[in-house]
C-alpha cells in the first residue's frame, strides 16, 4: 500500500512538472515573438536567377540584367534585417537542355534557418540556349583627329602577338564579330605616345557588338609621332605702328592665329627667326576700335605660309575720360498749371558730368540743362526726381549724375487769396 502511494506521489510529480515545462515554453514563445515578431514582406531587391547549362551551350535570352526574381521572405525580425541577396537562391535547372528556345521551371530557397520563402515571381522562364564559340579577330586603330599640321606620325603599333584577340560568346554574336578596335585623338599630339586602351568589339558595319568578351580586354598602343622636316611651326604678331589721336587710347590689341605653319626646305627653316610680322597697321587716324585681317611678311620668297596668309587683329580704341563738377545749375520747371507757382528747395543743384576728355573740356553751364517735371500735379507739397541732359549727346546718360537727386516742391494756386492778419486793436 506505501509502495503504491509512493508510486502515485511520483506519477503526480512527473505530471507537474511536464506541465510546468510545457507552460514555460507557451510562455517563452509569446516572450519571444512579443520582442522578435515575425514578419512577411517583399524583399527590398530583386534577386539574380542562377542558370547553369551544360558545357558548350550559353543562355542567351533574356539579358543577364532581365535574369532576376521578386521574393517574398516569411522571417522573424531580427533575422530578416540581417538576410542579404546572396542567401537567397533562385534557380533554373537547365541540365540535359540542347541548345534552342525552352521554358524552364524556377526554384527558390534559402540558406538562413528560421526563414521562409512564402511566393516568388516568376515561377517560370522562356530562354534561349546557343552554342558557345571563340575566335580571333584584328585589332583596328581608328583615328578620329590626325596630328597638328607640321607633324606626321606612323602606323599604330600593339603589343600583342599578330595584332589579335580572342573572341568568346554565343556563335551567332562571335560570328558577327569582324574587329576589336581602338580609337585615337591625335590632334593636340606633338611627341611620340604609348597608351592603354580598352578594346571595343565591332561588325562590318563598326557597330558595337554586346554580350561577348575579348581577351585581352585592353592592349597598349604606340604611335610614332615627329615633326615634318619642311614645316615649322612658328609665331606671329601684329606690327602696330603710331598711337591713336589726341584723347584717344588703345585700350587692348587681340589677334589670332597667334602662330602660323610655314613651309619650306630645311634651310630655309632653320634660318627664320622665332616671330614673324604682319604688314603695318597704322592707329594714328583711329578713333573708334576695328577689326582687319592683316597679311604675314614672309622674309623669303620660296616659303609659304600653309595655315592661312592672314591673321585677324582686334583693336579696341576708347577716348581719354576725365571729369568736371557744375555748381549752382539752376533747375528749369516744366508742366507748370495755369494759375499755378512753385517753390523749390534747393532752386540749384551740382552736376558731376565724366566722359571722353574732349566732349567734358567743350562744356559750359549753358549745355548743363536740369529739369523737373510737373505735368498734371495739383497744388499741394511733393518730393519729386530731377532729369539731366548735358550736350549734344556725346556724353552717356550713366557719365552723369545731380547733387542732390531729388527736390521738395510747394505748388501753389494763385487764384486762392493770401489770408491776412487784422492788427489787434490797442487799448
Amino acid at each position: 500500500m506505501q509502495r503504491q502511494n509512493t508510486r502515485n506521489l511520483i506519477l503526480d510529480n512527473m505530471l507537474w512538472f511536464i506541465g510546468s515545462m510545457v507552460l514555460a515554453f507557451f510562455v517563452w514563445m509569446i516572450a519571444t515573438f512579443q520582442s522578435d515578431p515575425i514578419q512577411q514582406q517583399r524583399f527590398g531587391e530583386r534577386v539574380p536567377i542562377r542558370m547553369n547549362p551544360d558545357a558548350g551551350l550559353l543562355v542567351t535570352l533574356p539579358t543577364v540584367a532581365n535574369r532576376q526574381a521578386s521574393v517574398v521572405i516569411r522571417a522573424p525580425n531580427s533575422v530578416m534585417e540581417l538576410l542579404t541577396g546572396d542567401e537567397i537562391l533562385v534557380t533554373a535547372d537547365l541540365t540535359g537542355l540542347p541548345a534552342g528556345e525552352h521554358t524552364v521551371e524556377l526554384k527558390a530557397s534559402l540558406a538562413r534557418q528560421q526563414t521562409s520563402i512564402v511566393d516568388f515571381s516568376p515561377h517560370q522562364m522562356h530562354i534561349t540556349l546557343e552554342e558557345a564559340a571563340q575566335r580571333q579577330v584584328p585589332l583596328r586603330a581608328i583615328i578620329i583627329n590626325e596630328p597638328p599640321a607640321g607633324y606626321s606620325r606612323d602606323e599604330p603599333t600593339f603589343n600583342v602577338n599578330l595584332n589579335q584577340v580572342l573572341v568568346s560568346g554565343a556563335a551567332s554574336k562571335v560570328n558577327s564579330v569582324v574587329a576589336a578596335q581602338v580609337e585615337l585623338d591625335l590632334l593636340q599630339r606633338r611627341n611620340p605616345i604609348e597608351v592603354d586602351l580598352k578594346l571595343t568589339p565591332v561588325d562590318a558595319d563598326g557597330n558595337v557588338v554586346t554580350d561577348v568578351t575579348l581577351d585581352p580586354q585592353t592592349v597598349r598602343v604606340n604611335v610614332n609621332i615627329r615633326r615634318r622636316d619642311d614645316v615649322r611651326e612658328i609665331s606671329v604678331r601684329p606690327n602696330v605702328q603710331g598711337t591713336p589721336p589726341e584723347g584717344y587710347v588703345l585700350n587692348a590689341l587681340s589677334y589670332e592665329p597667334q602662330s602660323v605653319l610655314v613651309s619650306g626646305t630645311p634651310s630655309e627653316l632653320a634660318a627664320l627667326a622665332d616671330t614673324l610680322s604682319t604688314q603695318p597697321i597704322d592707329l594714328s587716324s583711329q578713333t573708334a576700335s576695328f577689326e582687319v585681317s592683316i597679311p604675314i611678311v614672309l622674309p623669303n620668297p620660296n616659303l609659304v605660309v600653309i595655315s592661312g596668309q592672314n591673321i585677324t587683329v582686334s583693336v579696341e580704341i576708347a577716348p581719354l575720360t576725365t571729369s568736371r563738377q557744375f555748381e549752382n545749375i539752376p533747375i528749369k520747371v516744366l508742366g507748370l498749371g495755369t494759375n499755378l507757382s512753385a517753390i523749390l528747395v534747393p532752386n540749384t543743384v551740382s552736376v558731376l558730368v565724366n566722359g571722353p576728355q574732349a566732349a567734358v573740356n567743350d562744356l559750359s553751364e549753358s549745355d548743363v540743362n536740369v529739369i523737373l517735371d510737373l505735368n498734371g500735379l495739383a497744388p499741394g507739397n511733393y518730393t519729386l526726381p530731377l532729369t539731366i541732359s548735358v550736350g549734344q549727346g556725346e556724353i552717356a546718360k550713366e557719365g552723369v549724375s545731380v547733387l542732390p537727386g531729388e527736390v521738395d516742391v510747394q505748388i501753389i494756386d494763385n487764384t486762392i487769396p493770401t489770408p491776412t492778419i487784422e492788427p489787434t486793436p490797442t487799448s
